[in-house]
C-alpha cells in the first residue's frame, strides 16, 4: 500500500517536472541568450539575424527574440548558404579555383577545377 502511494507521488512529481521543463523551453531568449545558446558571438547571431538567416521575432520592433524549438530546428535544417568557425561567420559559398590549360589552338585557357 505504502509502495503505491510512493509511486504515485513520484509520478506526479516527474508530472510537474516535466511541465515545468516544457514551459521553460517555450520562453523566449534574447539576443545574448541565444548567442550562448548557440555557442556563437553576438557579432555572429547579429550578422545571421541582420541578413534573416535565422528564424527570429521582433514583436517591439527593436528587440530581438528566439525560440530554442525553431533555433534547434534551424541547427538540424543545416543551412549550406554559411559554416560557423570559431564563434564566427564564414561564407558558406567558396569561388572556384581555375586552372589554365592549353586548348587546340595553343592558347590558354580558364578551366573550373573540380
Amino acid at each position: 500500500m505504502q509502495t503505491t502511494k510512493n509511486q504515485n507521488q513520484i509520478s506526479r512529481q516527474l508530472e510537474e517536472i516535466q511541465t515545468l521543463l516544457k514551459q521553460k523551453d517555450q520562453q523566449p531568449l534574447n539576443f545574448v541568450e541565444a548567442a550562448k545558446y548557440l555557442s556563437i558571438s553576438q557579432s555572429t547571431l547579429y550578422k545571421l539575424s541582420y541578413q534573416r538567416k535565422i528564424p527570429l521575432h521582433k514583436p517591439s520592433g527593436k528587440l530581438l527574440y528566439f525560440f530554442k524549438h525553431e533555433l534547434d530546428e534551424w541547427i538540424a535544417k543545416g543551412n549550406s548558404e554559411f559554416r560557423i568557425e570559431n564563434g564566427e561567420l564564414k561564407s558558406g559559398r567558396r569561388k572556384r579555383r581555375t586552372k589554365k590549360h592549353e586548348n587546340k589552338n595553343g592558347d590558354d585557357e580558364d578551366e573550373p577545377s573540380g
